[in-house]
């Protein structure tokens, strides 16, 4: 915009005479000016966070010639296909694919955990997964992200190599416990396969570990956290109550994840690194009436 033009005045006003600034106000002044920069310099990733645009998912997976009801498909043999996948190495998460699989690696000194995402966003669908450990420790996660709209807003299946699973979802940047970690024999514990299937229909997810429909612990009240009792046989929900299905309608569609989460551990002298690699492989993602893909 163009500054507007000044224009003399016919009268002069006689000029203020000046006050003196008193010396106690030059302290005050200071520190305020640090409050403000210090609130700046804090508050500024979070403020250019607030300012930048909402990321356009990518487009929605049509389903492939040749194969009925099948919405993708890779067994990580094609160089083709090797772009719709995220790729990177940051020092202490790695994603690449290699060998046949898509390999996620952790290695650092806190709780950490990553993804690779897949560049195609669906709505409906059923995942199928082969998810092996390579590396690591059995307390571990593998992890399956899905509705994944932006790094701040998606869901999450857990399942580990010794024989855990969870629920969780995270809003606004926010995590929520959906259902916390339970036990579950279907899970093959150390250098295992697992396949895993996550099922969306609109505002209802299952969840499978080589073919066992998996239960939850869940209360629909998110200031109320329940808890599987893994003590008892079999374990007990604790706040919620025993589900099959968990519903939630915040997000019909997004992006679909595959990652690893390494924890801090201690070998009885010192803490150990977070480390984990997970290999998958296999991953087919197909309509919910589809038929369900051959051995």
């Amino acid at each position: 915009m163009s500054k507007k033009e000044s224009r003399p005045v016919g009268l002069q006003r006689e000029q203020p005479h000046r006050r003196r600034l008193r010396w106690w106000l030059i302290p005050l002044i200071l520190i305020v000016a640090l409050i403000v920069a210090l609130g700046v310099w804090l508050g500024g990733p979070r403020i250019r966070r607030a300012l930048q645009p909402r990321p356009t998912l990518p487009p929605a997976a049509q389903e492939q010639e040749g194969a009925p009801g099948v919405l993708y498909q890779t067994d990580f043999e094609n160089e083709a296909q090797f772009a719709d996948w995220e790729q990177f190495d940051d020092g202490f998460i790695s994603a690449t694919i290699s060998d046949g699989q898509l390999i996620v690696a952790v290695n650092a000194l806190t709780d950490t955990g990553g993804w690779s995402g897949l560049n195609l966003t669906f709505d409906d669908f059923v995942l199928d997964v082969d998810a092996t450990k390579l590396a690591g420790p059995d307390d571990n996660a593998i992890i399956v992200i899905f509705r994944l709209t932006d790094s701040e807003n998606y869901n999450r299946f857990d399942i580990s190599s010794d024989g855990f699973y969870a629920v969780s979802r995270v809003r606004d940047g926010v995590p929520e416990i959906v259902s916390d970690w339970n036990t579950s024999p279907a899970i093959r514990t150390g250098e295992a396969t697992n396949h895993i299937r996550v099922i969306a229909v609109g505002d209802t997810f299952r969840f499978e570990v080589n073919d066992t429909p998996l239960l939850l612990c869940v209360n629909p009240d998110p200031e109320v956290r329940p808890l599987w009792d893994t003590t008892t046989d079999p374990p007990t929900c604790l706040g919620g109550e025993v589900t099959d299905t968990w519903q939630d309608g915040d997000l019909l569609r997004g992006r679909i994840g595959l990652g690893a989460q390494g924890y801090v551990g201690f070998d009885g002298e010192s803490p150990t690194p977070a480390v984990a690699t997970i290999g998958f492989d296999n991953v087919v993602i197909r309509s919910p009436d589809a038929e369900e893909p051959g051995p």
